[in-house]
């Protein structure tokens, strides 16, 4: 089997479309095709059934692709191990939310790759779910995320810090005055929120369906700045991490509401596969991080 033939089968799983398979890896649509027809034909099953516009993976597809994934990351680690300079030298795949991509991550990213120059760091963001089993399926080496404290059995965690969330306003807002926010007084009110699936929106959503506040008015946005411009401009009332709004709050943009409760509770943390061999690259950098957060 021509381990090729697995790359062109990863970006198809990866776009979803053989023509972007082939746009990305310079081949005709065709010849992806033919491809993937090689590998149905070898393993004698369907990798993948079409849903609308997408390729989606059958059940025997998605075996397929864990075993593959474990062929690509041996590849990978044989030839950092065998590889003059190794220490310097490779790719490190990192996964993290946005906010702490943002506002956290980066001085370690630059500070690693100052080091070290040769080194490919790709960072893409997402919900902290998807992050939690792209690290488990090997499409990471490692997942910064910002979330309750994770227990996988497949996962070491480091947690790093508690991080601060906060719920913020429009200056001079009414409830700003108060000493303590009753959560019941923001059912009147209109709560901008992260995207579905996003950790301290879910978070937040519990404790407020705990609490019995029925909230009749939500907007909600992908982007952390548009949230914070959305508050400062009176559309509504958020909850962001600390960390995320600290320039705004010094800038008076907005204003934090007197509100905090034990159950608002998120660590950011390092994650990483049990059973994975940790790089120097990779090494370097949770090191960056944890010695740095101590």
């Amino acid at each position: 089997m021509d381990l090729k033939l697995f790359e062109t089968f990863h970006e198809v799983v990866k776009s979803g479309s053989y023509t972007k398979t082939g746009e990305a890896l310079g081949y005709a649509q065709s010849s992806v095709t033919t491809q993937i027809k090689k590998i149905e034909d070898y393993y004698g099953i369907k990798l993948f059934e079409r849903v609308g516009q997408r390729m989606r993976l059958t059940s025997s597809g998605e075996e397929l692709l864990y075993y593959t994934k474990q062929v690509e990351n041996l590849l990978d680690e044989a030839k950092i191990r065998l590889s003059e300079g190794s220490s310097v030298r490779g790719t490190i795949r990192i996964g993290t939310v946005e906010s702490l991509a943002a506002y956290f991550i980066t001085p370690y990213i630059k500070s690693l790759k100052t080091r070290h120059p040769d080194l490919v760091i790709q960072l893409e963001a997402g919900l902290c779910p998807n992050l939690k089993q792209g690290t488990v399926e090997a499409n990471f080496d490692v997942a910064i995320l910002l979330d309750r404290y994770v227990n996988h059995p497949s996962l070491t965690t480091i947690p790093i810090r508690e991080e601060e969330l906060v719920l913020i306003a429009p200056p001079n807002h009414p409830l700003s005055k108060e000493s303590h926010l009753d959560l019941k007084a923001l059912a009147a009110e209109t709560l901008i929120l992260t995207e579905q699936g996003c950790s301290y929106r879910t978070l937040f959503e519990d404790l407020l369906r705990e609490e019995g506040v029925d909230i009749q008015s939500v907007i909600s946005f992908t982007s952390l700045e548009a949230i914070k411009q959305c508050v400062a401009d009176g559309l509504g009332i958020a909850l962001l991490p600390k960390i995320t709004v600290e320039q705004e709050l010094k800038q008076n943009k907005v204003v934090e509401l007197p509100f905090h409760h034990e159950k608002l509770t998120l660590w950011t943390q390092l994650v990483y596969q049990k059973k994975k061999w940790i790089t120097p690259p990779i090494q370097e950098l949770l090191t960056l991080i944890t010695d740095q957060a101590e």
